[in-house]
């Protein structure tokens, strides 16, 4: 077999074109920007009443692994850290359908938490129905980190105690999750 020597650079050129278009078609959180099924979570997304309200650059999309990251990149103008989480709540309730472990919580394209299926789902049906400070307060005690450990304890004991427990947890939370996001306004 003989090889054209004409056809060698041209299909050297093709060969790095495809990798580099491989390598930059995934961000940090594993996100295939270029997977089609990409284009339909983001419309769910567009579809969230809070999406203009948060005035934030989200981007969401499927992993390779086969969840979804929900990825903030900044906050724009006087949006407040509990915008995000509306709209993440919101988003939830659009996605119940779908068959994922998890959604990563990302910031910059940096995982920062994890959410499991099942207590998204729950968070988002009770945000869905009203009960958005019960979901907003039991927020954080269904986070993990990134390596599946609980980024956040329950709280037990006395009305005022819990809820003042929660808060703090709640404040951290969006402040450990959207802190680099809040300073690229």
């Amino acid at each position: 077999m003989t090889v054209n020597k004409r056809l060698i650079p041209p299909l050297i050129g093709t060969v790095i074109s495809t990798v580099v278009l491989f390598v930059l078609a995934f961000d940090g959180t594993g996100r295939n920007r270029l997977d089609p099924r990409n284009l339909a979570l983001a419309n769910r997304l567009a579809s969230c009443d809070s999406y203009e309200l948060a005035k934030s650059d989200v981007r969401v999309g499927y992993t390779v692994d086969g969840n979804i990251v929900f990825d903030v990149w900044s906050l724009d103008g006087d949006s407040r850290l509990i915008d995000p989480l509306h709209l993440l709540m919101q988003f939830g309730h659009t996605i119940k359908d779908s068959s994922i472990d998890h959604l990563s919580i990302a910031s910059g394209g940096k995982e920062v938490y994890r959410l499991e299926k099942s207590d998204l789902d729950e968070l988002a049906r009770e945000y869905d129905s009203g009960a958005r400070i019960w979901a907003f307060s039991h927020w954080p005690e269904r986070l993990r980190t990134p390596s599946g450990e609980r980024a956040f304890e329950s709280w037990s004991g006395g009305f005022l105690g819990v809820m003042e427990g929660q808060m703090n947890d709640l404040n951290e939370g969006l402040s450990t999750w959207l802190g680099n996001a809040a300073t690229n306004k």
